[in-house]
């Protein structure tokens, strides 16, 4: 099996300052369950996930004021198709 085989084609980029509401919109308007965080100042990608936008609001958190930067995971492993 090729990771193309389990690759989509529909890829979501955000930023790191943009709101968990708008990401979550973005998310859904796209049909997808995660979203590639680009930031010129770190190392490498990031991914935030549904997992991550339920334990925001699970806590309580206000989706308007939290950033992508402060839920995201950075350490992701991904490879070329």
């Amino acid at each position: 099996m090729q990771v193309r085989d389990g690759m989509t084609q529909t890829v979501l980029t955000v930023g790191p300052q943009h709101s968990l509401r708008l990401v979550a919109r973005l998310m859904s308007e796209r049909n997808v369950g995660a979203a590639v965080v680009m930031d010129p100042d770190a190392g490498g990608p990031g991914i935030i996930t549904e997992r991550d936008l339920l334990v925001s609001l699970g806590a309580g958190q206000d989706p308007d004021q939290e950033v992508v930067a402060e839920h995201l995971t950075h350490d992701v492993v991904f490879a070329a198709p």
